[in-house]
């Protein structure tokens, strides 16, 4: 080698040497900085958790507290004081609590200590802060919590609100608010029992609500420049959010004490020979890996890890590992796993010494696998592995590296629901009623025997496909728009939640041998956890019997009517006959006008009676005009002022898309109209009570809207039936035609009508035509 290299090799020495020492002093730096951490994050995990069950323990006698508003909701002053001071006998802190019926202050403890006067009103006579906690408390029917606020006596007070809610009259009732519970904590007091005093020392503890902090007015508890230092942070939970309490070192975070003692190890390192240099490095590569193993270990702290040589036997396991299977520290290494941890063979009678060693022979076939294992005690629990292996230099397996979760709870809720589902099944096999299960696209995923026992068609025949298939086309779109409405009231469910909306709807189906039969279907829908419609399940009857005796009616009062205007001829002619005739007296041409008037009548509605049934049957052609619809409600009001003026109700109509508009064209088929508009109006006179007030809007958007609201509420009974044939709200005379043939009408038009009783106290029915009907703003439409 030349020389001039060699001259320079002590120059390259040095400069490893600097670059290794450079690397050890970052390395310590991150070690210490880690150590520090984790002795920070332990002492916080202390302070949150004696913090958090201090305050958990004050709030739980609200709990106690309910329980005897529920036993007594009447109960006395005394009887309260005498409870309270039970509870409080070794609980400090409290400063006092009292109990709010219908949120007005009925009882305190202690007397007038900082609480609310007797006969107060909460959310009238108190602070503001209060007064949203209270409401927070009715509207969520869950505790709620307020940061500590300083009072006049200079004393910090946590304030917590729970709800006293009394069970309904039925099971399935919703619980009925009974009032509330203040219950006032002195906040310093479990500040002290936490021990959040005693650390100052040796951390720098503060605590903060999020929910404030953005304001800058967050910090509840020691110096807002804590949670600025890069703290340990930790969540405390409280009612209704969380809380977050920060630590760091006091007086910071330090640099470790041993980087001048390395400094000074490697500048020596630097001038010393090669044997030094790799003494050195193979000190810090060594160090390295240490630490990389201590990292490994604590985060998996909370899991199982087991390593386990070549033969099967147990050569490290962690100390989450040994106090889960109940061993000492140490106890189980040495030991082999078949027949310590795992019983000799498992639940499908393989020996697990056989299945240990397949696994140790080939670890990529087995990456993931679930186990049963014995603890210590005997006690089987569930345990979910994950195994990886670990190599030497040339690749050759030396240990097998297993991390473990307990998976026991998930294993016994899988079997609890494999047992449900038997029981399930074995009562759906077994019912006459035909039960279906179908996804959210209407395709079927379950049916019952039943059903093939009724229509002929197997499982595999129905299973996967949709249900329209399987429908007359008539009986498709009422199913379509049946789930349309369904998944309309899904949307309002998630919004406000309430028992989940179902739907009866009476379908025709397809039969194997080409027949068909009748099903009155009741299909509710299958929600999952965040309220996201995942199918439906439907149950239904065989009502062909019932559908073909309505069929045999409709035949018959259809001829009858057809009959009856051959007569009926005779009676509207002959009076115009008798008068040609003449010689009549004024009494007589009375009785020939009332003959002829109600004759007249009697044809006009066996002639709606049989428009209706060719509506119903789809074979109406309507004969459009350009109608006026404020005149149209004009006219009707008119016909109605008598009813108007005895129950002293208002009519008001308004076009929102020009306020000031005097008419508002549309295209329709006018008597149908008037007829449909004048049986919803009546209807909405009749059900508001007096002195009320019934208002028409109209407006024209992706379709053309004429909305009729009224004050007074559709019963709950008939809501889902409304607009059904003879369906009525039990009005004298109602003959439950009078909505069925207005939506009929809309339908035939092209349009619908819906019912929304989301108001209380207030029923909207909205009459929707498309746009294509309506003719230009302020202008007739030709025909």
């Amino acid at each position: 080698m030349p020389r001039r290299i060699v001259y320079i090799l002590p120059l390259l020495l040095g400069i490893s040497l600097f670059g290794a020492l450079v690397i050890g002093i970052y390395a310590e730096q991150e070690r210490h900085a880690q150590k520090v951490r984790l002795e920070v994050f332990y002492k916080l995990s202390t302070l949150q958790g004696s913090f958090e069950s201090g305050l958990n323990t004050r709030l739980q006698l609200a709990e106690a507290i309910c329980s005897l508003v529920m036993l007594e909701p009447n109960l006395d002053q005394q009887v309260f004081s005498s409870f309270v001071r039970g509870l409080l006998i070794n609980v400090s802190g409290v400063r006092s609590l009292e109990l709010a019926k219908d949120n007005v202050t009925s009882h305190q403890f202690p007397m007038n200590r900082g609480s609310s006067p007797l006969g107060m009103t909460l959310l009238e006579d108190s602070p503001s802060d209060i007064q949203e906690l209270v409401r927070r408390a009715m509207r969520t029917r869950q505790r709620q919590i307020m940061p500590p606020t300083a009072t006049g006596q200079g004393e910090d007070v946590i304030v917590a609100a729970t709800p006293v809610l009394l069970p309904g009259g039925e099971a399935a009732a919703p619980r009925i608010y009974w009032g509330v519970i203040l219950m006032r904590i002195d906040a310093n007091a479990l500040y002290r029992e936490a021990g959040m005093g005693r650390l100052s020392a040796s951390l720098d503890v503060a605590l903060r609500d999020p929910a404030g902090s953005q304001d800058g007015n967050g910090i509840l508890f020691g110096r807002s420049d804590v949670f600025m230092m890069r703290p340990v942070v930790m969540s405390v939970p409280v009612p209704g959010g969380y809380w977050q309490m920060a630590a760091v070192p006091n007086p910071g975070w330090s640099d470790s004490p041993r980087l001048e003692t390395i400094a000074m190890v490697g500048g020596g390192a630097i001038l010393a020979v090669s044997g030094l240099l790799w003494a050195t490095l193979y000190f810090l590569l060594n160090g390295l890996s240490e630490r990389e193993k201590y990292r490994d270990l604590i985060q998996r702290a909370k899991s199982i890890i087991l390593r386990l040589d070549v033969t099967g036997t147990i050569s490290f396991c962690n100390e989450y590992g040994e106090r889960f299977f109940g061993y000492a520290p140490g106890e189980l290494v040495g030991k082999p796993l078949a027949g310590t941890l795992t019983p000799e063979k498992n639940l499908d009678g393989e020996s697990m010494k056989r299945f240990i060693y397949r696994v140790l022979q080939n670890p990529a076939a087995d990456l993931f696998n679930e186990a049963i294992h014995t603890r210590k005690t005997g006690e089987m629990v569930w345990v979910s592995w994950a195994n990886e292996s670990v190599l030497d230099r040339n690749g050759i397996l030396v240990e097998l590296l297993c991390v473990g979760t307990d998976i026991t709870d998930r294993k016994l809720m899988e079997e609890a629901l494999k047992q449900s589902e038997r029981q399930y099944r074995m009562l759906a096999d077994n019912v006459t009623d035909v039960i279906m299960g179908l996804d959210a696209e209407g395709r079927y995923t379950y049916v019952s025997p039943s059903d093939q026992a009724l229509r002929g068609f197997g499982r595999r025949d129905v299973l996967s496909l949709p249900m329209e298939d399987f429908l007359t086309p008539m009986s498709g779109r009422i199913f379509a728009e049946g789930m349309m409405t369904l998944v309309g009231k899904a949307e309002g469910h998630k919004r406000a939640p309430s028992p989940s909306p179902s739907l009866t709807l009476d379908l025709e189906f397809l039969c194997a041998d080409d027949t068909t039969v009748w099903l009155e279907t009741r299909f509710g829908m299958l929600l999952n956890d965040t309220g996201e419609l995942i199918g439906f399940q439907g149950v239904g009857r065989d009502i062909t019997d019932r559908k073909r005796m309505e069929a045999l009616r409709d035949d018959v009062e259809r001829m009858a009517r057809h009959d009856l205007k051959t007569p009926l001829g005779a009676v509207v002619g002959l009076p115009g006959e008798i008068r040609r005739v003449g010689d009549l007296s004024p009494v007589q041409e009375t009785m020939l006008s009332t003959i002829e008037n109600a004759g007249e009548t009697m044809l006009q509605l066996i002639n709606r009676s049989l428009d209706l049934f060719k509506m119903e049957s789809g074979a109406y052609v309507l004969q459009k005009t350009s109608v006026d619809v404020l005149s149209v409600l004009e006219c009707i009001q008119n016909e109605t002022r008598t009813i108007v003026r005895a129950k002293g109700i208002s009519i008001g109509k308004e076009v929102l898309d020009n306020p000031g508009a005097d008419v508002f064209y549309l295209t329709a088929e006018e008597p149908l109209f008037r007829s449909m508009l004048s049986n919803l109006l009546l209807n909405a006179l009749q059900a508001s009570p007096p002195g009320g007030s019934v208002t028409v809007r109209l407006w024209q958007a992706e379709m053309v809207f004429i909305a009729i609201r009224n004050k007074g509420e559709v019963p709950d009974d008939i809501r889902e039936v409304f607009f059904d044939k003879y369906s009525s709200a039990g009005s004298e005379g109602g003959s439950g035609l009078g909505t069925y043939s207005a939506r009929l009408v809309a339908r035939t038009h092209g349009g619908e009508i819906t019912l929304d009783t989301s108001v209380p106290g207030e029923t909207t029915i909205t009459v929707s035509l498309p746009v294509s009907a309506a003719a230009v703003e302020g202008e007739p439409e030709a025909d």
